[in-house]
């Protein structure tokens, strides 16, 4: 009886168990390389992005002020060392808010020229505890040009500023050249054509296919100037991958992905700009350039009929 009792009791467990949901597994941080990890989003914010190094952590695109808990969380599981730096990829995110907590901790806002002009003529979002009185908008406390070199503990961090308006007139991409790890931002994304900001972000189909193609060749050229460190344990060898596939890209949002895929990209928008140049010349009209098409070479890519109009109209004001 005792044996039967608890074979029926063992059994009723296993039926509740199948019957209860399973709670989703707490959000952390992904490793890329050594010293790179991403958080990607599930909200709809953008991935965030952080190198940690001895020194302290370099933060990419923190998420709205409400979510800071949560991301706080996550580094703590990651790394015990502070936030020091903190670099955004376009004025939407410099303007979210998720920098004021590590402003007031001590973390350099960096940024371009560009970029601050943009986040400066945006108010900043109402946060749920007041910055401090010397803070009121995410200004950068570092700017730059066109480049900006770290090397915390050693390790080599380049922050590019795209000449040309692109996605936003003031977009930011981030490398590390001994990890070949490339974060982007928006400016890139995996599934298709990106959302051009052509309002007060002042961004141009035209000048994106431009600024894709000016971080995609610059990548190559950006070899360490300093010796870095070696990897302890070594890593185990890999199978052999293209010079493509070994740079790893983070967009803005979604996972991973890699250069030969933002190439991939920036050969169909050169086609799509090559078709759009020959519409504009004959006299066509944008709804019927975007109605014509072929859905079999363009089809893959998401947000074309928007961004294809955008192009015709850039195009139409040469």
């Amino acid at each position: 009886m005792r044996k039967a009792a608890l074979e029926a009791f063992a059994f009723a467990i296993l039926i509740l168990a199948a019957s209860t949901p399973l709670r989703p597994a707490p959000a952390g941080f992904q490793k890329v390389s050594q010293h790179f990890f991403y958080l990607e989003s599930k909200t709809g914010a953008a991935n965030t992005g952080a190198i940690v190094t001895t020194e302290g952590v370099l933060l990419i695109d923190p998420p709205p002020e409400a979510e800071i808990p949560a991301l706080q969380n996550a580094l703590k599981a990651l790394t015990t060392r502070a936030v020091r730096w903190v670099v955004h990829t376009d004025y939407q995110q410099a303007t979210a808010g998720g920098w004021a907590t590590f402003l007031k901790q001590g973390a350099a806002i960096i940024g371009s020229k560009e970029l601050d002009r943009l986040a400066s003529a945006t108010p900043p979002p109402e946060l749920s505890q007041p910055a401090p009185a010397t803070v009121t908008r995410p200004n950068p406390r570092f700017l730059f040009g066109q480049q900006l070199h770290l090397w915390p503990a050693g390790i080599e961090i380049r922050i590019l500023a795209v000449k040309s308006k692109a996605r936003t007139a003031g977009d930011v991409v981030i490398f590390l050249p001994s990890e070949k790890v490339l974060a982007t931002g928006d400016l890139f994304s995996p599934f298709g054509f990106p959302a051009i900001d052509t309002g007060m972000g002042e961004g141009s189909a035209r000048g994106w296919i431009d600024g894709l193609k000016q971080v995609i060749e610059f990548v190559p050229l950006l070899k360490s100037a300093m010796p870095q460190p070696k990897q302890e344990p070594p890593v185990p060898a890999e199978p052999e991958k293209t010079l493509e596939e070994a740079v790893i890209v983070i967009p803005g949002h979604g996972a991973a992905s890699n250069m030969q895929q933002m190439k991939s990209l920036l050969s169909a928008a050169q086609r799509l700009r090559t078709e759009a140049n020959r519409a504009v010349a004959a006299g066509h009209m944008r709804e019927d350039f975007v109605k014509s098409l072929p859905l079999d070479v363009f089809g893959e890519f998401s947000n074309l009929e928007t961004f294809a109009g955008q192009l015709f109209a850039d195009l139409s004001k040469k």
